[in-house]
Formats: C-alpha cells, sequence, structure tokens
C-alpha cells in the first residue's frame, strides 16, 4: 500500500465532507495559478463547491503535510465550522490530530505551549518564543506511538487554533525537528520528500474521520 498522490474524498456528511490531501498539493488557490490545489480540484471534481468562497475550505494544511482536509457543503457550514477551527465560540466541538516522525529521543508524553509568529518578509520559517501575545499562542499535546534509530513516531492533538508551521516549528524549538523538514533542519528519512507530517484524524461533534497512512504505523 502507498499513499495515495490524488485527492480524494473519505468521509460525506450532510453539511461538510473530508478530503484526502496528498503531499505535495496546496490547500487553497495562489496568486498566478499553475499550482496544484484542493480548492481548484474542489470546484471542478465535486459538485457544488464552486459555489461557496474558498470552495468551502475550512482550514488549510501545509504544501507539504497529507491527510484530513475539511470542505463545508454550504455557506452557513462554512460560518459556523471556520468558527470552530479557529477556536471561536461556536456549536461545534473539533479535534485535530496528526502524525509526525521526529528526531529520536522525545519524552513519551508532553506538551508545549509556544507563541508563533513570522519573520522577515520572504522567511519560510516562522519565529518561537515562550511569551507573545494570545492570538500567537499554539498548544500541542503527543505521545510516542514508536520510537526508531534516528526517528521516533509520535502522535500529536492540536489544540485549539492552529498556527503556522506550528508543530514542525515547536518540535524544532524543543530540539526534536521533523523528518525530512529542510526548513528545519530535520535529517532525511527514506521515502519522504517533504516534512513528515500527516493529518491523521479530525473528530467533528464526536464524528471521527481517519486518513490513514502506511508510512505513519507503528512498525
Amino acid at each position: 500500500m502507498t499513499p495515495c498522490d490524488q485527492p480524494r474524498i473519505i468521509a460525506e456528511r450532510a453539511t461538510w465532507l473530508v478530503i484526502g490531501k496528498p503531499e505535495g498539493w496546496h490547500s487553497v488557490e495562489q496568486a498566478g495559478g499553475g499550482l496544484r490545489t484542493i480548492e481548484s480540484w474542489l470546484r471542478s471534481s465535486v459538485p457544488g463547491q464552486a459555489s461557496l468562497a474558498g470552495a468551502g475550505l475550512v482550514h488549510r494544511l501545509d504544501e507539504g503535510t497529507s491527510g484530513c482536509l475539511v470542505a463545508a457543503r454550504s455557506d452557513e457550514a462554512l460560518t459556523e465550522l471556520r468558527s470552530a477551527f479557529s477556536g471561536e465560540a461556536s456549536q461545534h466541538a473539533v479535534e485535530k490530530r496528526y502524525r509526525a516522525w521526529v528526531t529520536k529521543g522525545v519524552r513519551d508524553r508532553g506538551q508545549f505551549a509556544l507563541h508563533f509568529t513570522g519573520r522577515h518578509r520572504g522567511s519560510s520559517k516562522v519565529s518561537v518564543s515562550e511569551r507573545g501575545e494570545a492570538s500567537d499562542r499554539g498548544i500541542c499535546r503527543w505521545s510516542v506511538l514508536a520510537r526508531g534509530a534516528a526517528h521516533d513516531l509520535v502522535e500529536i492533538e492540536l489544540v485549539g487554533p492552529g498556527r503556522r508551521h506550528q508543530i514542525r516549528a515547536g518540535f524544532a524549538w524543543l530540539g526534536f525537528p521533523l523528518a525530512s523538514d529542510g526548513t528545519y533542519r530535520g535529517s532525511m528519512r527514506e521515502g519522504f520528500n517533504h516534512a513528515a507530517l500527516h493529518a491523521h484524524a479530525i473528530i467533528i461533534d464526536g464524528d471521527e474521520v481517519i486518513d490513514p497512512d502506511p508510512r505513519y504505523q507503528a512498525q
């Protein structure tokens, strides 16, 4: 079994659906076009999505991150779910769980609450600090699923709204950068062309959707 290289619908509900996003795809359309985006794919491949802002996408994943990406199926659902994913008061409860291969040696369980801010114009990194504005704060909890010779497999719960590069920059700040993450100096892992990060599961109001990827299974 190998990871899919094309988007696919992995769950459909009355008000939302979950796309299995391949690595190497952008989430939203980019200035100038010419890139593979989930937004464009939704507009052309899924009936009804073209009429919604951003084709109904509720949140984003980095280009190199694979896994569960949520799209709403109506304007009302889009407003409600975007509020839930951004951490605002909402009638919906949302949980986001990721899997990643990180540099070996991380504690069995842990949590970080750090602040993530942009660097100078054109920088591909974000800056991380222990203090900052509430609007820049990002929280993650993790547990180790398996240990390897060079990398450990961890499951990560992203608590509240996500910040840009939160998992990647956060683990690098702790001293355990993600495998194959050249931006944050992670060592290479065979089979990964991008940072080894996968949006494994999304849970909306207790309804769990999982996008299994064989590369993120304990051996």
